[in-house]
């Protein structure tokens, strides 16, 4: 079935992120009067007339700018612009035509792309008047917009559906089996990860920690699993979150830990396991995520038999709900073990959604409680009932007993524990909720 893709490019500031936001129905790009605040492509999904598009919102396109960070810019906009179906080559309606403009409009020419101009910040009919001279772009018609207050958006997206009706593009709709977050600090290789994933330079990559500032969502298909990746930007400490960017970029990381089904925190081996680290881990089990803890970096390390053994350990001590979660040890660089992350990551995906059978549950727990009944309170006797599975992504467990109420946090621990010895649900955060009967 083929993809109805579309990428909107244009220079820094005029309102690509803000139309793709207002197109998707939630912020995922990050709007500021900041020039080149969004740096990578974002992707993101949106119906219109029974119709599924999928959105790629681009850095701020800058062709006679050399600055290092400008060109990865200019070399991500040249992808997305390469791998989509229609352009939108958004300017800003209250300036004149830049040379920046001009070149930008020659190379879309020269790709063959098919392109709607997008003319922005139009409120008005007045303002429309203005805007003829835009035709001297040689794209074709200005399709006046608002993408700040929405005025006619409306007629923009009928213009891309008929775009798509005449050339007979397919209705579709993307599902993916497996939503995956690529987590952790600034610098500890997400991106790079991603990209090597991907075998495509997706995400930019620099030394410059909290290049990432938004969330990339990308797709692969890997043993018949259509994977959704998102390269998130890196989690910092709130004692070091300088502006609003950085405040926006921890918001769309916690958001985008929401939106996963398994988690892969990424820790770099050259600095250690971090008290920020476990603030991340914590927060991910508290979503109901499956986990996956991968070591990146792992070639910097000096090793020997007992090296990676002691790295686990002293994480498992320092952090004792480590245990229940894959920890894999890895090299982006070095292309080391990186197809066992994502073996992994299916391994939690299938257990964090299993569902296990009442009975047999029951006969396990039996055996459980016999040999160490729960301990009476305040002088009255706790009987467990039964026990079942509630809710399986993730397994939620419902104990039902006659004082519920009266059991201790000791003992939930101890039979959670027990749970994990009997059931395989390594990766994934189990509850109790102890339940009157």
């Amino acid at each position: 079935m083929k993809k109805t893709t579309i990428v909107i490019i244009g220079k820094p500031n005029v309102g690509k992120s803000t139309l793709f936001n207002r197109l998707i129905g939630k912020k995922k790009s990050i709007v500021s009067p900041i020039e080149g605040i969004t740096r990578d492509r974002i992707y993101g999904s949106f119906e219109w007339l029974e119709r599924h598009f999928e959105l790629i919102d681009t850095g701020g396109y800058i062709p006679k700018n050399n600055d290092l960070l400008n060109n990865e810019v200019k070399f991500q906009s040249e992808i997305a612009k390469n791998s989509s179906d229609l352009i939108l080559f958004m300017v800003d309606g209250n300036t004149d035509i830049s040379i920046n403009d001009q070149i930008l409009s020659n190379n879309i020419k020269k790709s063959n792309k098919p392109c709607l101009l997008v003319v922005n910040k139009i409120d008005n009919l007045e303002q429309e008047q203005d805007t003829f001279k835009f035709y001297d772009l040689g794209i074709g018609e200005p399709i006046c917009i608002s993408s700040e207050s929405g005025r006619q958006v409306g007629i923009l997206l009928d213009k891309i559906n008929d775009f798509f009706n005449k050339n007979n593009y397919e209705h579709n709709e993307i599902n993916h089996d497996l939503s995956l977050a690529i987590i952790g600090m600034p610098n500890v290789g997400k991106s790079s990860f991603v990209n090597k994933i991907l075998n495509e330079k997706k995400s930019i990559v620099s030394h410059i920690a909290g290049t990432t500032r938004d969330s990339i969502d990308s797709s692969i298909r890997y043993f018949n699993k259509d994977i959704r990746l998102i390269d998130t930007a890196g989690l910092r400490k709130k004692s070091k979150i300088v502006d609003a960017i950085e405040f926006y970029s921890i918001v769309r990381t916690s958001r985008s830990i929401e939106d996963c089904d398994v988690a892969i925190l990424l820790i770099d081996a050259s600095k250690g396991f971090h008290g920020q680290d476990k603030n991340i881990i914590r927060t991910t089990i508290d979503k109901g995520k499956g986990l996956i803890v991968v070591i990146n970096k792992w070639d910097l390390i000096e090793k020997d038999t007992y090296t990676m053994k002691n790295f686990k350990d002293d994480m498992e001590y320092d952090m004792a709900e480590l245990k229940n979660y894959p920890i894999i040890f890895i090299s982006v660089i070095n292309n080391l073990k990186l197809r066992n992350v994502l073996d992994e990551s299916l391994k939690v995906y299938e257990k964090r959604k299993q569902q296990l059978k009442t009975n047999h549950l029951n006969e396990v727990f039996q055996k459980i409680i016999n040999n160490y009944p729960p301990p009476s309170s305040n002088g009255k006797e706790i009987k467990i009932k039964y026990i079942t599975q509630i809710r399986k992504t993730p397994p939620l467990l419902g104990i039902y007993s006659n004082h519920p109420h009266l059991i201790s946090k000791t003992y939930e621990k101890y039979l959670t524990n027990k749970f994990r010895e009997h059931f395989d649900f390594k990766g994934v955060p189990v509850n109790i909720s102890f339940r009157k009967k």
